[in-house]
This record gives structure tokens, C-alpha cells and sequence, in this order.
């Protein structure tokens, strides 16, 4: 019986295999992560010397702290805080100057500092607080029940606030024992635990004393901290001050 076609020579087969073979893909490059951007508000010298949870990792003390340093003006004690924050520069805000907007019924301060840009200041809170959380901490509510917004925006942009303060604990500040931290709960996607703060118990001092006061004691109190897991990271969901 005769051959339907010739053998190929074998060199020929080889050169049509290798013309047909797939073409060498070319490897994926390896991704540049992208940087995390630092946190803020800037940490005051206070704040810095604040104790951290030692069961916590490096990144979430430092959202503590940052969180920290965000409720003093977050929580009451002083709103004009916000503006006290240095520029990149260096450079201080001029709170000599600041101008005032009316929102419903109240004044408001127009921001002068760091985070005079709404934008900028909602990027700082995002960073460090859940969504949940920020509306418990921008709003506060009136004796008669109407919430209030502490800090908002103009209708050009501009971060504005109350301005509201309510003091700190002067028996905090004459304890000599150190904040420390009490771990109550740890899963994948939670984490709480107490701040634990002493605060000195105050008498009169006797007549010619070089101060005021002195102290006969110290009580402790604990404050619940609560951080969680988002999609963009941990976040605080709740926090405390001792102050």
C-alpha cells in the first residue's frame, strides 16, 4: 500500500513544533505597594508620653495614640484644639483673626489650622474612627434632644466648630500612678480592653503650706476602649479620655 503523504524529515517537524509553540509569557512585574500614609493629628509631647497597650502591634498603638490625641478636641474638652495642630511647615495657625458663620441659630468658628479644609479634616477622621463612631463624636445632644453637630462644614467647604469646652480633672492630674491597660476581649475582628487611670483624692491644705492642696489617697476608675476591623483596616470604635 502506498504512503498517502512523505515522511517529514525530522528536522522539519522540529522547526514546525517550535513555530508553533506558545510564546514565552512575559513575567508580571511585582506591584509597588502603595506607602501608608501617615496618621494625624499630629502627637503633642503629652500625648507621646502616653503608655500603650503592650498587646497591641506597632500600628495599632499608634492608631491609639492618633485617636488619643483626637479626642481632646472630639470630646468636649476643648473644640478649638483642632486649630492648635502645626502646618507642615512648622508654622502655627493665627487664631487672633478667626471669623465666625451662623448655622442654625448658632456660631460657629471657621477653621484656621491645619484642617481648615473639610476634606481634610473627614480624611483625619476616617483614618482613625469607624463611620458608626464619628457620628457619636461630631454630634452632641441639646437638653431638649436635638442632635447638634460640634464640628461641620460650610457650604464652601471650610471645617467650622462650636466653640465648647468642659474642663479636665484636676484630681487626674495631682495622681502620681500611671495609665495602664487591661485586655478584655481579642477575636479576629475586635479588640477591647480598659484604660485603667488613678485619680487623687484632694483635701485643704493646712494653714502655710507651699500648696493648696494635698493628697490623701487616689481612686481608680476603668474606661471601656473598643478598636475594629474594617475593610480599610482597624479602626477605633470607641474611646475615653481620663481628663
Amino acid at each position: 500500500m502506498k504512503r498517502l503523504f512523505p515522511a517529514v524529515p525530522a528536522l522539519l517537524l522540529c522547526l514546525t513544533l517550535a513555530a508553533c509553540a506558545a510564546p514565552t509569557p512575559t513575567p508580571t512585574p511585582t506591584p509597588t505597594p502603595t506607602p501608608i500614609p501617615a496618621l494625624e493629628p499630629p502627637l503633642s509631647d503629652s500625648t507621646k508620653a502616653q503608655p500603650v497597650p503592650d498587646f497591641l502591634d506597632t500600628d495599632q498603638q499608634a492608631l491609639f495614640l492618633h485617636a488619643f490625641e483626637a479626642a481632646n478636641f472630639l470630646m468636649g474638652c476643648e473644640t478649638s484644639y483642632v486649630d492648635r495642630f502645626p502646618f507642615d511647615d512648622g508654622s502655627m495657625p493665627d487664631l487672633d483673626h478667626c471669623q465666625t458663620v451662623e448655622l442654625g441659630g448658632d456660631l460657629y468658628v471657621i477653621s484656621v489650622g491645619r484642617y481648615a479644609r473639610w476634606a481634610d479634616f473627614k480624611a483625619m477622621m476616617d483614618a482613625l474612627f469607624t463611620s458608626e463612631y464619628q457620628e457619636e463624636l461630631l454630634y452632641f445632644t441639646r437638653a431638649h434632644g436635638t442632635p447638634q453637630p460640634l464640628f461641620t462644614s460650610t457650604e464652601d467647604g471650610r471645617l467650622c466648630y462650636l466653640d465648647a469646652s468642659r474642663g479636665s480633672s484636676l484630681e487626674y492630674g495631682w495622681s502620681g500612678t500611671p495609665d495602664s491597660y487591661q485586655l478584655v476581649r481579642r477575636t479576629e475582628d475586635e479588640i477591647v480592653f480598659d484604660l485603667i487611670v488613678h485619680y487623687a483624692v484632694l483635701a485643704e491644705a493646712p494653714e502655710g503650706a507651699e500648696e493648696p492642696l494635698i493628697v490623701t489617697g487616689e481612686t481608680a476608675e476603668a474606661y471601656p476602649i473598643r478598636m475594629e476591623r474594617t475593610e480599610d483596616g482597624w479602626r477605633v470604635a470607641e474611646i475615653h479620655l481620663p481628663y
